[in-house]
């Protein structure tokens, strides 16, 4: 990736915090006809219906849906936020690729994803 050069920003996942998750299922499923199974470790739901799919993490205190959009490389993405004024967490390596939570240079939080095997 070359400095200044756009990423796509293809909202890819986005997640529900929950605090119960029998209540946001129970809201979100009357709201949207959405079902919640299992995710892939303890604490975490997937969510189906929606595109793209979502998941919900248990316990999350936070009060505000996150977004996470694809990028090519999650290491240059993450360096390209903190040099426009953002914060960027470190990037995790999950099965399905990797991902950083990340906030703007106001403070909104977002997230980054790249697909596993989706790099230079």
């Amino acid at each position: 990736m070359q400095m200044g050069e756009a990423m796509s920003g293809q909202v890819t996942y986005f997640e529900l915090p929950s605090g119960d998750i029998e209540a946001t299922q129970r809201f979100w499923g009357s709201l949207f006809g959405w079902t919640f199974y299992e995710g892939n470790f303890p604490g975490y739901s997937m969510i189906q219906g929606p595109e793209p799919m979502g998941g919900s993490p248990h316990d999350d205190s936070s009060r505000h849906p996150r977004i996470f959009f694809a990028v090519d490389d999650i290491t240059a993405a993450v360096a390209r936020v903190r040099e426009l004024g953002g914060t960027a967490e470190d990037p995790v390596n999950i099965p399905s690729g990797a991902y950083a939570h990340c906030t703007d240079d106001q403070g909104v939080e977002f997230s980054l994803s790249q697909q596993a095997g989706n790099h230079d």
